[in-house]
């Protein structure tokens, strides 16, 4: 019994974290690491006797927590879609109902966890502050939380060729187009990942947008600090890059046998990446075009796609795991931040241009795909 927990959080729990660590570190950093230490508990004390105090922002609150809700749910109906998670439906299916409610339980309390804590420090400023009814609310909407996802996952194992929105629209999509290869990793996002996809462009334009926001308001432009939130972006982007593993491991593995140039492949992987960073920067050009040089633009541009495209290199080594991948690509822009600070934009770029080319043409050939040691 015990075991099978186990195997359980392992499968929905730590996974969930683990490609969902940019958005977890953007939280953190917009909740503590913007704020003072000296004044980390009335920042939180203010905040939160803030929604509780306006009808309106406490709905806004209760909005965000529920699309916070609609993500994890979301995570677990996808993992129940994947190729290689059969087994979860006889394993699922094989338990008493009362067993197998525990169980969709415990994985929906792990990953909404965080919220829950936030939650609870919440219930109690409002009871101390005398806010019953609010107090209330936040109780019974977090427990709705935790419960309603359970009727979807009942009812996805009940019947598991059941995709919802996402799977019409990708029949539709096959019967009207034909994409080409360079497509096929967003076209994936897209259609069968719209919440991950949505998710890490709203943070990462948040994090633009906060950004501009501090250098308005302090009346200045900074080429270096936009590349400072730039590096912030395309660490969120970290999941998708893990996720474009897979989806390369389990359907595109064929392309290595086409005779097909490698310099052609690692091109179509640079413009992948420029593809998916397209709104970021056409957000950067709206905002910062009049305030300095097409130089400037294509310096912060260039650093942003040299990381993008070092850090899914990166993932070419074997046996690195979606842990030491976060650690690699924190180590590297921990070394590019040095250069940026020092003004050395171009030669970080000429750096990374170059190692992640030599680790692709090194390795591309010689790839077996990644397999967790502890699935």
């Amino acid at each position: 019994m015990h075991t099978t927990t186990a195997i359980l959080h392992k499968i929905f729990t730590r996974q969930f974290y683990i490609q969902n660590i940019g958005f977890f570190f953007l939280i953190f950093y917009l909740l503590f690491g913007v704020v003072d230490s000296s004044n980390l508990a009335s920042y939180h004390l203010g905040l939160v006797r803030g929604f509780l105090g306006s009808y309106g922002f406490f709905g806004l609150v209760l909005l965000l927590w529920a699309l916070y809700a609609l993500k994890c749910t979301g995570f677990v109906l996808k993992v129940l879609q994947q190729q290689g998670y059969e087994f979860l439906y006889s394993t699922m299916g094989s338990m008493n109902r009362e067993r197998r409610i525990r169980e969709w339980i415990g994985i929906q309390v792990s990953i909404y966890l965080p919220l829950l804590v936030y939650a609870a420090f919440a219930t109690i400023v409002a009871c101390w502050f005398r806010e019953y009814f609010k107090g209330i609310i936040i109780i019974v909407f977090n427990l709705l939380m935790c419960v309603w996802p359970l009727t979807l996952y009942e009812r996805k194992l009940s019947q598991p060729d059941v995709l919802f929105f996402t799977g019409s629209l990708r029949r539709w999509i096959n019967r009207h187009f034909t994409r080409p290869p360079l497509l096929f990793f967003i076209s994936e996002l897209t259609i069968n990942y719209p919440r991950r996809l949505f998710s890490t462009k709203l943070f990462s334009v948040g994090v633009l947008w906060i950004t501009f926001f501090l250098m308005m308001q302090g009346d200045y432009f900074d080429l270096r600090g936009l590349q400072i939130g730039v590096m912030l972006c395309v660490l969120l982007h970290m999941q998708l890059m893990v996720h474009h593993r897979a989806f390369d491991d389990t359907y595109l593995s064929f392309m290595d046998n086409l005779p097909v140039p490698l310099l052609r492949i690692y091109i179509r992987q640079i413009t992948i990446y420029l593809l998916l960073f397209l709104p970021e920067i056409i957000m950067i050009t709206a905002n910062a075009y009049a305030k300095t040089t097409v130089y400037g633009l294509l310096t912060v541009f260039a650093t942003a796609l040299s990381l993008l495209i070092l850090f899914r290199c990166i993932l070419y080594f074997p046996k690195v795991s979606p842990e030491k991948h976060i650690r690699y690509a924190l180590l590297t822009s921990f070394i590019v931040l040095f250069l940026v600070l020092d003004s050395k934009q171009w030669l970080a770029v000429a750096l990374m241009q170059a190692l992640a080319a030599l680790i692709f043409f090194r390795k591309y050939r010689t790839y077996e795909p990644y397999v967790d040691p502890d699935l």
